[in-house]
This record gives structure tokens, C-alpha cells and sequence, in this order.
């Protein structure tokens, strides 16, 4: 059985862009992005390339787009967060409507990828795991990421 294609399409790139930058600005869907990449069955395609099982140098390639956002325009987790915090301050303190600079702060967030749009149940926190039960926690993520992380070291070789 032949092993994953070693470089991007030009349709992945540009589905990939268009996730990551959207159109005009303004966040697309996946199926709408697959659409616009001239994908025929765009919602089938659309989901499928986000999968890192199935396309590992797609989801690699818009994480790589993504840090270039974030790096480009000064964009941290840490940075958020506090900027966030900061919006929510000053909405205590003066009584205004912060609701513009709030809503700027989170597209921000949007576009270095920080938000996405999927709902996750969880039962009890990280901090009730014991050190066995962490690092098991932390194995079982690093492998169902290890396609990613190696189609981002091929990526990276280009």
C-alpha cells in the first residue's frame, strides 16, 4: 500500500488558504472553502481535508498558515487572553460598551485559530488526572497527531 502524497495539490492549497483567510477577510465554511477550491462533492471534501488521518499535509499546511498569521500580526495565546481581559477591565470599570474592540479582540483569535467551531463534551479536568493518567492523556493526543506532526516536518523540507 502506497504511503501519503508527499506534496500539496494546488486545490489543497487553496482550500487551505481559503480556511485560513476566508474571503475578503470574512471566515468561510468548509464546505463553502472546498466549493471555491473547485472540489465537486465540496461537503464530503470539505470535512474529509480537515481530518488529519486522511489529509495530514493539508491540516499541516493550514496550521503552517496559521502560525504565519500569528506571527505576522503579534499574536499570542498569552496576548489574547490578556487582551481580552484588559477589554473586559475597562468594561467594569467605565460602564461603556466595549462590544467593538471585544468582538475585533476575538476575530483576531478567529483567524490565528484559537476558536474552533465544534462542541466538546468533557467530564472532569486536566487538574484531577493523576501523573499516570496525564501522561497517558498526553500520549494518546500525540498520537492521533503524529501525522500532522510529520507532514509538518515534510512541509517543513519543501
Amino acid at each position: 500500500m502506497p504511503g501519503p502524497k508527499k506534496q500539496l495539490t494546488p486545490m489543497q492549497m487553496k482550500f487551505s488558504q481559503l480556511i485560513v483567510y476566508g474571503v475578503e477577510g470574512n471566515p468561510i465554511t468548509k464546505t463553502e472553502a472546498a466549493r471555491l477550491a473547485g472540489y465537486s462533492d465540496a461537503a464530503n471534501e470539505g470535512s474529509k481535508m480537515t481530518n488529519p488521518n486522511k489529509y495530514p499535509l493539508v491540516c499541516a499546511y493550514i496550521s503552517n498558515l496559521r502560525d504565519e498569521v500569528r506571527e505576522k500580526y503579534g499574536i499570542s495565546f498569552e496576548g489574547h487572553l490578556e487582551e481580552l481581559g484588559k477589554i473586559r477591565d475597562r468594561g467594569k470599570k467605565d460602564n461603556r460598551n466595549l462590544a467593538a474592540a471585544a468582538t475585533t479582540e476575538i476575530a483576531r483569535g478567529k483567524v490565528a485559530g484559537y476558536y474552533i467551531d465544534q462542541k466538546i463534551v468533557r467530564h472532569g479536568k486536566i487538574d484531577d488526572l493523576n501523573l499516570d493518567q496525564l501522561y497517558e492523556r498526553m500520549k494518546t493526543i500525540k498520537q492521533k497527531n503524529e501525522k500532522v506532526l510529520q507532514a509538518k516536518k515534510l512541509l517543513a523540507k519543501d
